[in-house]
């Protein structure tokens, strides 16, 4: 019984004591005018174009010295002998990239993208194009130019749409990334 007992009390001293975890440094993505879009810490996913334009999407494992350390995941269709396919993961590699090495930051999906990026506007404007001229072509009716206007509108809004919208947060005069030690 007093075995046990100082078992416990030992225990309980033992959780209740402090214990110094080594923290890890954070990489933050900040606007010039030092408002915080993004900060980065080990557990996080992180998506970016190098310097070089390869792209590079993984978790963060460890950011140290002014880098940051990923598990980059290979990934690719594995077949079964059912003839069936699966995404399989072939093989996990730890990366490093210093922060200077970094030329784009993927900006995270969000929702309505397909009207943002034009895609929408420019498959609207010539599926009714095609309808429109194929229809006059069935009804042996003429080709009304409003509606080849209207098209080629939503076209050009679409293309428009796509060249002002971007995916990725480009670093340089508007945005940087800072390595911020926490040790």
């Amino acid at each position: 019984m007093k075995k046990i007992s100082i078992g416990i009390i030992f225990f309980l001293l033992l959780l209740s004591s402090d214990s110094f975890a080594q923290g890890s440094d954070m990489v933050v993505l900040k606007k010039r005018n030092n408002r915080t879009l993004k900060t980065y810490f080990p557990g996080l996913q992180i998506h970016f174009i190098t310097m070089s334009g390869s792209e590079v999407k993984g978790t963060v494992r460890k950011i140290a010295k002014d880098s940051i350390f990923i598990n980059i995941y290979d990934e690719r269709r594995a077949y079964t002998i059912f003839g069936t396919s699966f995404w399989d993961t072939i093989a996990v590699g730890l990366a490093r990239y210093h922060i200077n090495e970094i030329r784009e930051v993927v900006k995270p999906a969000r929702g309505f993208g397909f009207i943002r990026n034009g895609y929408l506007f420019m498959l609207a404007g010539t599926s009714y194009a095609f309808l429109h001229v194929f229809n006059s072509a069935i009804y042996k009716e003429k080709v009304d130019p409003k509606t080849l206007a209207f098209c080629v509108g939503s076209i050009g809004t679409g293309l428009l749409l796509k060249r002002v919208h971007r995916n990725t947060v480009r670093l340089g005069k508007r945005y940087y990334l800072q390595y911020i030690p926490l040790k």
